[in-house]
């Protein structure tokens, strides 16, 4: 389990820390925006547009590592991991200058009851979100082309016929 007290020490750049507690304050004020919002009232609350500045590796490191520590605590995880770091991972980096679109998609796999994973009848539906730059799946460690997408929110979208966001696809 992270140490925050530690991690914020280690914060010596005014701008990292600066961005490590918009973060936070973000990842509180999430749930009750979730609760709040319907997913595409939500996805352009967060979107900050694209900004006009050169994309910086290292920011990006550090949002990702900024977000990722905070995620590990359970009580961030209320609606799901994935779905909190792409919300989060999603409003930072296009701050930031990164053109990332958000994607939401579901699959069907064997309910924990079934270890065979045969019997229809004991099928699930899993949901996953992730993000996607230059039409390839961004930091995701989950192989996303297992999932059916469902939702998608930016530019990839735009041509939709649902505004920002854009269902089955």
């Amino acid at each position: 389990m992270p140490n925050l007290p530690r991690t914020i020490n280690r914060l010596k750049d005014p701008r990292d820390l600066w961005l490590f507690l918009q973060i936070f304050a973000l990842l509180v004020r999430l749930p009750g925006l979730i609760k709040r919002m319907n997913l595409p009232e939500l996805l352009k609350h967060l979107d900050p547009g694209i900004h006009p500045v050169p994309r910086d590796n290292d920011k990006l490191l550090k949002t990702v590592g900024f977000a990722d520590t905070l995620l590990r605590y359970r009580y961030f995880q209320k609606y799901g991991k994935c779905l909190m770091r792409s919300l989060l991972l999603f409003r930072f980096l296009r701050q930031q200058g990164w053109p990332v679109d958000i994607h939401f998609g579901v699959r069907k796999e064997a309910a924990a009851a079934d270890p065979g994973g045969i019997s229809p009848d004991h099928m699930s539906i899993t949901g996953h979100s992730w993000l996607v730059l230059d039409g390839e799946a961004f930091l995701e460690g989950e192989d996303t082309a297992r999932f059916s997408t469902t939702f998608i929110y930016g530019d990839d979208a735009d041509s939709g016929s649902h505004g920002q966001g854009e269902a089955g696809r």
